[in-house]
């Protein structure tokens, strides 16, 4: 029951008692609810017309005279059909028909059902006779009676006799008068399941029935009568596979879409329920991964509820039973690897849906506990860091090492100090209402946009439009905290009063503004909080510049196809690609249909590659190049090695561990083990993007939202979260450490820092642009990098990674003059010619470089040319060398191609 039935409930009962009325904090008090909740639910009920407060002091609410009479009908109480209301939005308008039906006098409507097998067409006829029984439009003990017209499709006397029931004698076997159906469904609903199995003159006997309430058993002559509400249900077209004169007497006809046409809520509301109810089943916790989740919620069920309800009693019962045979634990644990191949394959697809499946899930929730008790979830205890928590937390943990009060005083003050810090320059995301409006309530959004505007007014500064989600997002979190009755304090209030006495001013200020708008009561702490915000909210802090998939690739016409498919009788599965490479047929091509297919799927899995000999084993590198995925390759392929990777793979293991699992299985056959070969470093010196932030939920999020939207190798490029102390040389430390093992590629941070960095906020990225940008980099040092491993097996006079850095800026400079992007293909080309052009002439060799025509190209892209020679003199100067004129054409003719 919504909070706001239970205070109006509460008040009726209070109001009969008591005509005087109550106050808020008694109701508060006496539901043990906050005084803000209640004041706002109290006003919702006023606008409705159903309470009514007197204009004394204290004041007082009551039940309004209008509502009092209703205090028997169920304004609130609509049972399951009003739960089913609340979790199927697209079936609004069918509900709405459906209560039509049931109040249409004199005794309602018949209503005939259509849609797919599994929609729910059962539950929804017995929703309607729930919601019939609340609403008193038939006695509480009225009987639902369901019949399958299918179970006696094939003996139509039979079929007859179950609903209008027989005579004695009327047919061989009928030693006894029955009663049928029909008159056990007396005064209350017959359901008829697949209704177009009911043959015509069963059909026709239904007309007198649904036209005047009369019928006679098989055999028999005496009229009788009986007042019964019909839905009839059907998976077929009405039109074509029942009678004409039938579907007439359904004057309602109800389509029930399939699962595949209702929103992502409405089946995360099914598969809830459904986990409630076995949680409820086998009395045990039953905690279910989010990426379980999210293959539910996006595998193809083609059989509609049914089957989602099916396949997660099969799932519960795998889990249950390896519960009680292998596991300690206190609950029931389900994650993808123990999902059925047709569910878990959802999550190798690159889905569109990715957002609404995490705003459901949550982007950042690991796990999620059912526990079958108000068919309600409760999401994964983890560890709180919101700022609260944060010094609820430290407060306690100081107290239990017995510190003393100054001192207790003086590490939670740096504790909100580093929080907030951190908090807003790398909480990422950016002033834009449009784009963060799914991700923060259009209202509190709008609430933080006069916020800003008035502090901005109130301290005559311009805040960073970066801090905007900041605020928002702790606004949110703490009208949360409030309306779940959390703790809100601050120790340092006094010490932020007095230090900064403009902002907590402003704070305030702000504060009534909340309370206003928000129609809730906040603490003077929560002042404190906001202060911080606009404390640091003008800061510009200076820094220094899910599966593995197994593929066998094997020399001859069969060889890989027939390995495969043994493994794969034996296991009674297909799981393992199969790659033949004829010996007439170039290993290259066997690569590229690989690559084709990889990209077509788009599968980004990580993948083994178990190939025979020669080239093959080389495969691996040029898959990781082109489609972005982590491989591992083992020289060995037979059906032993096959088999134990699938069946690696199908647990769930990781491509590491699939690998060295694969590999073991000669230990256990007391062969000498084969080990891989020491893999070398694809780059001297790996790259990173920095993400400044606090080791916390809030990284977590950051990670893996630029693991979606980016496409980078992770042996070349790291993810790297760091701290932001208010010592700055602590950070300025590790970045420079940092440096020495990695070329950083990008900060991700809400502010603009003094650096030649490149710099992102995580809300930019929302935008395609500057995913685009950030990707541009990605590549381009990429590229880089690869080429300084090369240059440097190449190059014996010139450093590569000092020739590197000139080499980019003077690629900057040119595509910045000449207003051009350079393609990464271009851009290797480009860099390698450049190299080793150099080098020959600082060795003295001739130019090879032949360009007919010379004169006439440099006259026709004279700028063009001087552009390119001036950019170029950098090189000349600090080798101590004259390029040829030949070079400089070559070099310009990469960029005119463009």
């Amino acid at each position: 029951m919504l909070r706001i039935e239970i205070i109006f409930q509460k008040l009726q009962e209070l109001t009969l008692k008591n005509s005087e009325g109550v106050t808020t904090s008694e109701l508060a008090t006496l539901l043990n609810y906050s005084r803000a909740n209640v004041s706002h639910e109290l006003n919702q009920l006023i606008k409705q017309g159903k309470v009514v407060k007197d204009k004394g002091k204290p004041v007082k609410y009551s039940i309004a005279k209008s509502s009092i009479k209703t205090e028997n009908k169920p304004n609130f109480k609509f049972g399951e059909f009003k739960n089913f209301i609340e979790s199927s939005t697209s079936l609004h308008t069918l509900i709405e028909q459906a209560k039509a039906a049931i109040f249409y006098p004199p005794h309602g409507m018949n209503i005939l059902i259509t849609g797919e097998t599994g929609v729910g067409k059962s539950l929804f006829a017995e929703l309607i006779y729930n919601y019939a029984k609340s609403v008193n439009k038939i006695s509480p003990d009225a009987p639902f009676i369901h019949f399958n017209c299918a179970d006696y499709a094939s003996n139509p006397q039979l079929l007859l006799t179950q609903l209008f029931g027989c005579k004695k004698g009327a047919y061989s076997g009928a030693i006894d008068d029955r009663e049928g159906l029909v008159e056990k469904a007396h005064t209350g609903l017959l359901f008829l399941d697949e209704v177009h199995r009911l043959p015509p003159e069963g059909q026709e006997i239904f007309f007198t029935f649904i036209d005047k309430g009369l019928f006679r058993r098989l055999g028999d002559t005496v009229e009788r009568t009986a007042q019964v509400r019909i839905i009839a249900a059907t998976t077929e077209d009405p039109n074509s596979a029942l009678l004409r004169t039938f579907t007439r007497r359904f004057p309602m006809n109800l389509t029930i879409p399939p699962l595949r046409a209702r929103t992502f809520e409405e089946r995360f509301n099914l598969i809830q329920n459904f986990f409630n109810t076995e949680s409820a089943q086998l009395k045990e916790k039953i905690v279910v991964s989010s990426n379980a989740l999210r293959a539910l919620l996006g595998y193809n069920c083609p059989n509609n509820i049914g089957q989602l309800e099916a396949d997660i009693r099969f799932i519960c019962a795998a889990a249950y039973a390896k519960h009680i045979s292998y596991s300690n634990s206190e609950y029931i644990y389900i994650n993808s690897a123990l999902l059925p191949n047709h569910i878990s394959e959802a999550l190798l697809i690159e889905t569109q849906h990715r957002q609404t499946w995490n705003k459901i899930i949550g982007i950042n929730r690991k796990n999620i506990i059912f526990q079958g008790e108000n068919n309600k979830i409760l999401y994964e205890n983890n560890k709180s860091n919101d700022i609260y928590d944060i010094v609820n937390r430290k407060i306690a943990e100081l107290k239990t090492q017995g510190r003393e009060n100054f001192e207790l005083e003086e590490e939670i003050e740096q504790e909100i100090q580093d929080y907030f810090y951190t908090y807003i320059y790398n909480n990422t995301k950016k002033y834009d209402k449009n784009k963060l409006k799914n991700i923060i309530s259009t209202k509190v959004l709008r609430l933080t946009e006069a916020l800003i505007e008035q502090a901005e007014n109130s301290l005559q500064c311009s805040f960073n439009n970066r801090i905007y989600y900041s605020l928002a997002n702790h606004i949110e979190q703490t009208l949360k905290r409030i309306n779940s009755n959390q703790k809100i304090s601050h120790p340092q209030l006094n010490k932020i009063r007095t230090n900064y006495p403009n902002q907590f001013n402003a704070a305030l200020d702000c504060l009534t503004m909340i309370e206003h708008i928000m129609d809730t009561t906040l603490p003077i702490d929560e002042a404190a909080y906001l202060a911080m915000f606009f404390i640091y909210g003008t800061n510009n802090p200076i820094l220094p510049s899910n599966n593995v998939q197994i593929v066998v690739i094997a020399h001859g016409d069969k060889t890989a196809t027939s390995i495969t498919k043994t493994a794969h009788d034996l296991l009674n599965i297909e799981y393992a690609l199969a790659f033949d490479v004829p010996l007439d047929e170039l290993p290259q091509k066997i690569l590229e249909k690989i690559i084709n297919h990889i990209q077509l799927t788009k599968n980004k899995s990580d993948m083994l590659l178990l190939v025979d000999m020669g080239s093959l084993k080389n495969f691996g590198e040029e898959i990781e190049a082109k489609c972005s995925i982590k491989t591992k390759t083992i020289q060995l392929v037979s059906t032993l090695h096959v088999i134990e990777a699938i069946q690696n793979a199908m647990n769930g293991y990781c491509l590491e561990e699939v690998y060295e699992n694969v590999l073991q299985i000669h230990m256990l056959n007391q062969a000498p083990l084969v080990s891989a070969p020491q893999e070398e470093s694809l780059v001297n010196k790996k790259l990173a993007i920095l993400i400044i932030n606090v080791p916390n939920k809030s990284t977590n999020i950051t990670i893996d939202l630029l693991n979606n939207v980016l496409s980078y190798r992770q042996n070349i490029l790291d993810i790297i979260a760091l701290s932001l102390s208010h010592e700055d040389d602590k950070l300025f430390k590790e970045i420079e450490e940092i440096q020495q093992s990695h070329t950083i590629v990008a900060i991700v941070s809400p502010f603009n820092f003094n650096t030649s960095i490149s710099q992102f906020d995580l809300t930019s990225l929302i935008y395609p642009d500057n995913i685009k940008k950030l990707q541009q980099l990605i590549d381009i040092e990429t590229i880089y990098s690869l080429i300084e491993k090369t240059l440097s097996n190449i190059l014996s006079n010139i450093e590569p990674r000092d020739l590197l850095t000139d080499i980019k800026h003077f690629n900057e400079n040119i595509t910045r003059k000449f207003n051009i992007r350079v393609s990464n293909n271009t851009l290797i080309g480009l860099v390698m010619h450049i190299a080793c052009m150099l080098e020959q002439i600082i060795n003295g060799e001739q130019s090879k470089v032949k360009f007919i025509d010379k004169q006439n190209y440099i006259r026709k892209y004279r700028n063009e040319y001087s552009i390119i020679k001036d950019e170029l003199v950098i090189f000349e100067e600090k080798y101590k060398i004259t390029i040829p004129e030949e070079e400089i054409c070559y070099i310009l003719k990469f960029f005119n191609h463009l």
